[in-house]
């Protein structure tokens, strides 16, 4: 598979998302608690701390290209019940529908990235893996 030097820059731009959104959830960690609260989630100072863990470290993940395959299948995983639990569109009253409608485009969007970045690194690991054997087979 040949990616062109674009693909760690863009892997990097997708990891710096998470980044920085984790960084912004420890500096309003109290707010965010309660707004997780506020959503119905049982022990929202817990999840709160693990999607630290998981934006920040997956997020550095996909910066430094660190076990990106990992990071990027965690991170898609994670998307589905964050866009479908906080981004609920079609629950919205009037005023917030389009607003909810983007959010809940804008991580299905950013879940196919990650699905994209998953693909790639585990083409990548393949031929790491076999030395090139899957590139030679295909030109076959």
């Amino acid at each position: 598979m040949n990616t062109t030097k674009l693909y760690p820059i863009g892997r990097a731009f997708a990891g710096v998302l998470f980044l920085v959104s984790g960084i912004g959830k420890v500096i309003g960690f109290a707010g965010v608690a309660a707004w997780m609260n506020s959503a119905g989630l049982p022990a929202a100072g817990v999840l709160l701390v693990l999607t630290i863990l998981l934006e920040i470290g997956g997020g550095l993940a996909l910066v430094t290209g660190f076990q990106a395959r990992i990071a990027a299948l965690a991170l898609a995983l994670f998307l589905v019940p964050v866009t479908l639990v906080f981004h609920g569109f079609w629950l919205a009253d009037a005023a917030s529908f389009q607003n909810q409608l983007n959010h809940f485009l804008k991580n299905l969007s950013i879940l196919g990235g990650m699905l994209v970045i998953f693909a790639i690194e585990s083409e990548r690991q393949a031929v790491r893996q076999t030395g090139g054997a899957i590139l030679r087979t295909q030109a076959a």
